[in-house]
């Protein structure tokens, strides 16, 4: 069976589908259109269920080559940017069951339309078409906790421009990866770690970014403030040698 998920932004599309894997002992799979070069919700995915199999772009092939096993699931996630109607011959190809995750405060004609079953989601802002959308590649920096917790709390208290989401993976000086998660109507301000392996060595070669969904995004600023948050290259080995000290890990030995 193949499931394709939309909602509007925030409306709880991953943490429905990630409900679905915790509770099933088939083979999952997961596609989250046109998110390849920010795969944000399919590394948190992979990192609570490693067995899940991510596909991307291009893979659609294998996709539907998997799906024919009976006892695989695969989950489709459509960003909520996407035009449903310009993904239409994709998801008939694929004979997908629709399901559609709509806060009961909004009224969405197209997806209540468009799906086979709606589920109540989170509570979000009614959505409309001046929304923008800001990503970041961070891939390779390490930043500095304190400094991304003060720029988190600024950035969703609307320092710059009205933000109705925000995600993000981040590694950290401690070399651990987490997610950051914002939605307007959950005050608390999440961050976790992800389970991922501890990065010790120099820039980590595995992907970090973030994304942000509002109104008069000031993107520069966004960008600067987040490039203050790095920790300089000179400082990285420092940081690194102190924490497998720390941890009782000892430096590797060279053998001439």
């Amino acid at each position: 069976m193949i499931i394709a998920v939309a909602s509007p932004t925030g409306g709880g599309k991953t943490y429905w589908i990630a409900k679905q894997i915790a509770e099933t002992n088939k083979s999952v799979g997961y596609f989250s259109i046109q998110t390849d070069s920010v795969p944000i919700d399919a590394i948190c995915l992979q990192s609570e269920f490693p067995q899940v199999q991510i596909y991307k772009t291009g893979e659609e092939a294998k996709l539907l080559a998997a799906s024919d096993r009976q006892e695989s699931t695969i989950y489709i996630e459509i960003p909520w940017y996407i035009d449903l109607s310009g993904i239409e011959p994709l998801l008939q190809t694929f004979n997908c069951h629709r399901v559609a995750i709509i806060p009961t405060d909004v009224n969405n004609t197209e997806l209540q339309t468009w799906a086979d079953k709606i589920i109540p989601g989170n509570q979000v802002q009614q959505q409309d078409i001046s929304l923008q959308i800001h990503r970041g590649v961070l891939t390779g920096e390490i930043l500095d906790f304190d400094s991304l917790a003060v720029f988190w709390l600024e950035l969703t208290q609307g320092a710059y421009g009205e933000v109705v989401r925000a995600k993000g993976i981040f590694d950290l000086v401690d070399g651990q990866s987490f997610y950051g998660d914002f939605i307007p109507n959950k005050p608390e301000l999440e961050f976790k770690p992800l389970n991922l392996p501890r990065w010790l060595n120099g820039r980590p070669q595995r992907f970090s970014g973030f994304e942000i969904v509002g109104k008069n995004l000031d993107k520069s600023e966004i960008a600067q403030t987040v490039k203050d948050c790095c920790i300089p290259e000179s400082a990285i080995d420092y940081y690194q040698q102190q924490l497998k000290e720390s941890l009782g890990i000892q430096p590797e030995v060279e053998v001439v």
